[in-house]
């Protein structure tokens, strides 16, 4: 069940709102800023918004953390990488080392714009050594200012 509205239906708003941020965070057509949006403006501006956007970044941390443990994992499992994987990490470390050799900014960027592509940073971040903590808090901190920007953003214009 991947429509928003039936979850909310079934789940009511508080669980609807943290399963649509997990299903958000690992199928692509599923919108959490567009399902915060709607709810934002069916309710105004009242306190429980707050707790819906939380409850929305909580669900995509919990959406991402399995994608986190798989690569990390698979590259403690892969032992010593292959000539091209290990290119290809390389690629990828010098690319975050623009950032001051801090793969942890890409993360940031990405989790509050969506630039580079949230779902490639955020797996890519296991591979890149990001620790457990630092992931996600900056995962669930980013999001949660993301979607307070994006629900402020549409109640702002209404």
């Amino acid at each position: 069940m991947t429509d928003p509205q039936a979850l909310v239906a079934q789940l009511g708003l508080y669980a609807g709102s943290f399963a649509v941020g997990a299903l958000s965070s690992v199928i692509p057509f599923v919108v959490v800023d567009v399902f915060l949006v709607g709810v934002a403006l069916e309710l105004g501006g009242t306190p429980e918004l707050a707790a819906l956007v939380v409850l929305a970044s909580l669900g995509q941390l919990v959406g991402k953390l399995p994608m986190y443990y798989a690569v990390r994992g698979a590259v403690a499992l892969a032992g010593t990488p292959s000539a091209k994987t290990r290119t290809r990490i390389e690629r990828l470390r010098r690319w975050t080392a623009r950032f001051r050799g801090r793969p942890h900014l890409v993360l940031v960027a990405s989790a509050l714009t969506g630039i580079p592509p949230f779902s490639i940073v955020a797996s890519a971040a296991g591979l890149l050594g990001i620790r457990i903590r630092a992931f996600a808090a900056i995962v669930f901190g980013g999001r949660a200012v993301r979607f307070a920007v994006v629900v402020t953003v549409a109640l702002w214009w209404r």
